[in-house]
């Protein structure tokens, strides 16, 4: 039951970018892209992103996005992560924006410090699956953007700041904290 419960979950995250609609907007576009993500300043990974505006004016950006990303932090553990953000970009000059999101996630971590042990009700030792723990990964990003129109294929330069929490982790949950910097295309 709580597995098809979590299949659910990731489903529903998966599909909500594609089917949120607000009011038409002139300005409105879609961006993909990705970026270098490290998890505690020191572990790297990466991200692959969308993001799309759902309402803007000159200053202002409303905007929706998902990611998919890994970490890799070594002797400890692997993370895959997907998650669904909800964001402000509030324009600072001509091309500079800053920029916060919210998201909730889905993250999945894998063991690879060496094998896993536990002890069984009778007492004996034994060692355990190898399939992966999964956590809840709500979050909170704050950054900053450059934007580069050039004719056809505008970019967005990126870095942001960002802290996440790893729930369940040993009975509670586990504040992270990471850092991402990348760049985004835009989509025709």
């Amino acid at each position: 039951m709580e597995f098809q419960v979590k299949r659910l979950f990731l489903i529903v995250l998966l599909i909500l970018p594609g089917i949120a609609d607000a009011q038409k907007d002139s300005l409105r576009s879609h961006y993909a892209g990705f970026g270098y993500f490290s998890e505690g300043g020191f572990y790297p990974g990466f991200t692959f992103n969308y993001e799309k505006k759902l309402m803007s004016n000159q200053s202002f950006q409303l905007l929706l996005g998902g990611k998919a990303g890994a970490y890799f932090h070594s002797g400890n553990h692997t993370g895959i992560f997907l998650m669904v953000q909800s964001g402000q970009r509030f324009r600072l000059s001509q091309k500079f924006y800053f920029e916060h999101y919210l998201g909730i996630g889905y993250l999945h971590s894998f063991l690879n410090g060496g094998d896993a042990y536990y002890v069984n009700a009778s007492g004996q030792v034994q060692t355990a699956n190898d399939w992966g723990n999964p956590h809840f990964m709500p979050s909170v990003n704050f950054g900053v953007s450059y934007h580069v129109d050039q004719g056809k294929r505008p970019m967005i330069f990126y870095f942001r700041p960002m802290i996440f929490w790893q729930i369940p982790f040993n009975e509670t949950s586990l504040v992270q904290y990471a850092f991402e910097l990348g760049v985004m295309f835009k989509l025709n």
